[in-house]
């Protein structure tokens, strides 16, 4: 992992950019966990599972130790600005009655954040980055 990070200290801005556009990215198309039409299967789990944990991992090498508020906060904004963007983009369509009720989105902008911020967590605890 500190090879990683040394290897992208040059580029971390970009490396900032692609994580934090990531969550914005996720936020917009995995949102929601499960609908009317399709109920939260397998795969999606594997999804969800995977995006967010490469993004967690992603959190803990750009920012390194001792900002869980900020990570927490900002996986939340942008994890929003993906939802909004996500209505935006079938305003009008009826995929949006089913996507965007309150305890779907409840549900995802309280279990997403805190599940980065708990990978981020483990990934600075468990492997020791050097910032």
């Amino acid at each position: 992992m500190i090879k990683l990070r040394l290897n992208f200290k040059g580029n971390l801005k970009i490396l900032k950019l692609l994580i934090l556009g990531y969550i914005v990215f996720a936020g917009c198309f995995i949102f929601p966990f499960s609908n009317e039409r399709s109920s939260f299967d397998v795969m999606k789990a594997y999804l969800v599972i995977g995006s967010y944990l490469v993004i967690g991992i992603g959190l803990g090498i750009i920012f390194g130790k001792q900002k869980y508020k900020f990570v927490y906060i900002s996986s939340l904004l942008l994890t929003m600005l993906g939802m909004v963007l996500r209505y935006l983009l079938e305003y009008g369509e009826v995929s949006n009655t089913m996507n965007f009720i309150l305890l779907n989105i409840i549900l995802y902008l309280s279990i997403v954040p805190i599940f980065m911020t708990l990978v981020y967590h483990m990934t600075i605890r468990n492997v020791k980055i050097m910032v």
